[in-house]
């Protein structure tokens, strides 16, 4: 990791075309601001790992575990269940 020492309104250029410029500084914040080509995605880490645990969670659950759920919900069946298809199932 490269650490570097900047104050408000100095800046650091990464591959050319990304900037990262400090605006703001206090004892328990800095405040940053990202300049980036708009095919460069820029996220905060906890946005992208939270989204990422998110997905995983969500594919790990099998159709018929959803079955029980389904008939608590309001005793359809599975089958005609609206936004539910045989498509989604595992």
């Amino acid at each position: 990791m490269l650490v570097i020492r900047r104050r408000a309104g100095e800046s650091i250029v990464i591959a050319g075309d990304i900037e990262i410029e400090v605006l703001e500084t206090s004892p328990t914040r800095v405040k940053l601001g990202v300049r980036a080509p708009k095919e460069v995605e820029v996220l905060r880490k906890e946005v992208g790992f939270v989204a990422g645990e998110n997905h995983s969670a969500a594919r790990e659950v099998p159709f018929d575990a959803l079955t029980p759920l389904l008939a608590q919900l309001g005793g359809a069946d599975a089958d005609t269940t609206p936004g539910v298809s045989k498509h989604n199932r595992r």
